[in-house]
């Protein structure tokens, strides 16, 4: 005699809501591993630090206050990309230090000991940083971020950003390709229609990145 087996709409139900949570999770996973890799980060998604790293992705300063701050006490030293650069790094830093500090059940970690001209008072930094992130971090991570602070803005006094080399930018019309050194391609483009202005075609963008000695425009007869 065959026994029958009890089973529900309820059973049903509750085991495609598991699936589906697990499908969820699943392509969440995917998501958040392609954008790691669109931004240089493989493999930040994974493993066991990741609810960590979720727990602690809201825990950051405020942009608008640093560069405040910033402006302060560099404004007659850096402009806006220095600033975008200094607050990137100590960003990406604290984000590093609370999720380490959350794993590692708040330890105690290493202040560095490197000395840089201090641009920014220490109580001026501490006074900021313990306003929004006192109640995340413990004294010896607090020191941590303002002893980073103080090397990101030194070595940007040092060499601000925005005296580095502008970008070389390789632009073809199909026939030609043209060099040029420029701050961003509406300026490439600028660059070449002035010294070619024989050229009308449409120039489309090769590849971009290193630098460029002379000024002038380069152009290169494409090979049949």
């Amino acid at each position: 005699m065959t026994q029958s087996i009890p089973f529900s709409v309820g059973d049903t139900a509750q085991s495609e809501s598991s699936t589906n949570g697990v499908i969820q999770h699943k392509r969440l996973m995917e998501l958040i591993e392609a954008e790691d890799a669109a931004n240089g980060e493989v493999g930040c998604g994974r493993g066991e630090r990741f609810s960590v790293d979720l727990n602690t992705s809201g825990i950051n300063i405020s942009d608008g206050n640093f560069r405040t701050l910033l402006r302060e006490h560099l404004g007659h030293l850096l402009m806006e990309r220095d600033f975008d650069s200094i607050t990137t790094q100590v960003s990406r830093f604290i984000e590093s230090n609370l999720v380490q500090a959350n794993v590692q059940h708040q330890q105690h970690l290493p202040v560095g000991r490197e000395q840089v001209v201090e641009y920014i008072s220490n109580e001026e930094l501490r006074g900021f940083f313990q306003v929004t992130l006192g109640e995340f971090c413990n004294d010896a991570i607090l020191e941590q971020i303002i002893q980073f602070t103080h090397d990101c803005v030194y070595k940007a006094v040092l060499q601000p950003r925005h005296t580095w080399p502008k970008p070389l930018w390789v632009l073809t019309t199909g026939e030609k390709i043209y060099v040029a050194q420029a701050s961003d391609l509406d300026d490439a483009i600028n660059k070449v229609k002035a010294q070619y202005p024989q050229e009308t075609r449409t120039l489309a963008v090769l590849t971009v990145g290193g630098m460029l000695g002379p000024s002038p425009v380069i152009c290169l007869e494409r090979a049949n």
